[in-house]
């Protein structure tokens, strides 16, 4: 299964992509839905405290796009003087092999049997340009799917240079560099966010990518536009827009469970490294903005927050 390690370091991000079409003729101007929010707007914040030496929020996009990875010197000089780097994951924490079997239904339980004949007939075609055999496919659970689903198939991805995300370059480099090392989260607890999700949210998800899937690939240019731009407030508010229609229970996912709470934690796993200065934290955009995003958290723990980029 050789979209296994794929799946590792997208699940906890696939839902940036569950937008509506509509976002596509808003490139250059904010959503309809759109309101100001407290820091959301930048990308690269310095973080400071009284007798502290200062540190930085960068927020990424788990993206693959070239332009990406073609960092401001600004936020290089913020990286390479930093003595720590805290990013979401570690690439020393990728166990391929565990969250394969992570994403894997019992042995006598069926995918099939969980969304129906029409369904998964309809999921096996859409998934074949991915190398999924219906066999592998029946394995697979419902949320695992839908992920995979999320994220274009590599046969549209050819012709575009084999990199990796711009996190595990940053944390490439912090090694080579002898940077001390912090990861938030480790990649099965994001993992089993969809995992504990009621099987009902789950096939939701599924619906949602399915019905979203012929559009992927304009969904991640606009993100990418939005994310350049350093339009992070707007994503938010794509993000608040494409749930419109959703479940109570999937709105609760995709907010709750996959942003907030995750802030939280963050925020309480990354403070040591704030308090010792000199940490360059690495964490998605999405994350950034909002009464509830990780800089409003920080700047009620008594930390200054200054945009730089």
């Amino acid at each position: 299964m050789p979209f296994a390690y794929r799946l590792v370091t997208l699940i906890a991000v696939s839902f940036l992509f569950l937008c509506h079409p509509a976002l596509l003729e808003a490139r250059t101007q904010a959503p309809e839905n759109c309101v100001e929010r407290p820091f959301d707007k930048g990308k690269l914040w310095k973080i400071t405290r009284e007798n502290t030496p200062p540190s930085y929020v960068f927020g990424t996009m788990h993206s693959k796009d070239p332009r990406i990875l073609q960092l401001p010197g600004i936020i290089m000089q913020a990286f390479t003087r930093s003595q720590t780097a805290v990013f979401e994951t570690s690439l020393k924490d990728e166990n391929v092999a565990e969250s394969q079997a992570f994403m894997l239904l019992p042995q006598d339980q069926q995918l099939k049997s969980s969304i129906g004949s029409e369904r998964f007939a309809a999921l096996s075609n859409m998934l074949a340009p991915y190398g999924m055999t219906p066999d592998t496919l029946n394995r697979v659970k419902i949320w695992a799917a839908a992920a995979i689903l999320s994220q274009p198939p590599p046969s549209r991805q050819k012709n575009t240079p084999q990199m990796t995300m711009l996190d595990k370059e940053l944390e490439k480099s912090a090694r080579q560099s002898g940077k001390e090392i912090i990861a938030l989260e480790t990649n099965l607890e994001q993992l089993s966010l969809f995992d504990k999700a009621p099987l009902d949210v789950q096939l939701e998800y599924l619906d949602q990518a399915m019905a979203e899937h012929d559009t992927i690939e304009e969904e991640m240019e606009v993100m990418t536009d939005y994310y350049l731009r350093g339009n992070t407030g707007w994503i938010a508010c794509e993000l608040e827009d494409a749930l419109k229609s959703a479940s109570a229970e999937f709105t609760a996912l995709m907010t709750q469970k996959l942003i907030d709470e995750r802030n939280a934690r963050m925020v309480q796993r990354m403070t040591p490294a704030l308090e010792r200065g000199g940490a360059f934290v690495g964490v998605g955009a999405l994350h950034l903005p909002g009464e509830n995003g990780i800089l409003s958290l920080l700047q009620q723990q008594g930390y200054s927050v200054e945009r730089k980029y």
